[in-house]
């Protein structure tokens, strides 16, 4: 018998459990008793007994006789896992490492209903670059380029009703919108600094859904807008979003 590959744990058991959870979260339908054992190595009998521990705990499915699916429990877990997620505390180290990168202050905004929200931005003090949280700033979507960078998924009706709101050119705010759809970031203007620009990118939930956007204030370059963009997708993975595509009709 060949001992599951992965993933490797101190306690033999444990290392058959994660890799039966694995093969499990491999297909769409149930898996088989058979297959199960050829993906993991495991003895049909063990990975039999092990499969019915799982069951009583609700991490594991029977599907009908000889076969197996994950189970509820994994699903509740992870909506705690979820609920606990702070956009604050994720989008922290990330970035502290672009300020570091850039030399300059990285800004991280929430994006609520149809309004952005500044929650805090790094700063460079005695002991290293920190996040400051800042008075809370709101502004309409439209009215600026990280709000803008929050309506990657927004359709075009959604986006001429906002500009309606707000008073905005729609046909500027869409050129803007395509702008990002094909780079993942929004590069502008910065109205609240006159004659400095805006970098900004979205961050996404497990859902897929724009929850806030990253931004730095300066000269605009394409490496800086790289960099935002990376440091915006590795945030976006720490919240559970798998990267799929962002276009919207």
């Amino acid at each position: 018998m060949n001992d599951p590959k992965s993933p490797p744990t101190s306690i033999q058991v444990m290392s058959r459990m994660f890799a039966l959870l694995d093969t499990l979260a491999q297909g769409q339908e149930a898996v088989s008793l058979k297959h199960i054992s050829a993906q993991t190595g495991l003895h049909p009998s063990t990975a039999h007994r092990i499969l019915n521990d799982l069951a009583a705990g609700r991490y594991v499915e029977r599907a009908g006789p000889g076969s197996y699916r994950l189970g509820l429990r994994l699903l509740e877990l992870g909506n705690l896992v979820r609920s606990r997620l702070d956009l604050r505390e994720e989008a922290g180290k990330p970035m502290q490492e672009l300020h570091r990168q850039l030399g300059t202050a990285v800004s991280l905004y929430a994006r609520q209903d149809h309004e952005s929200v500044l929650l805090t931005r790094t700063a460079q003090e005695r002991h290293g670059i920190q996040l400051q949280r800042v008075a809370a700033h709101r502004s309409g979507l439209t009215e600026s380029v990280a709000g803008r960078s929050m309506l990657v998924k927004d359709s075009a009706a959604q986006i001429h009703h906002l500009c309606q709101q707000s008073g905005q050119r729609a046909e500027a705010v869409s050129l803007d919108v395509q702008q990002l759809r094909q780079n993942g970031v929004l590069v502008g203007p910065d109205d609240s600094a006159p004659g400095q620009s805006c970098t900004a990118a979205p961050l996404y939930n497990d859902a897929g859904l724009v929850i806030g956007a990253l931004a730095i204030t300066g000269p605009s370059s394409p490496e800086l807008a790289q960099a935002v963009r990376e440091a915006s997708e590795r945030i976006s993975t720490h919240l559970g979003w798998t990267g799929d595509d962002i276009a919207t009709a």
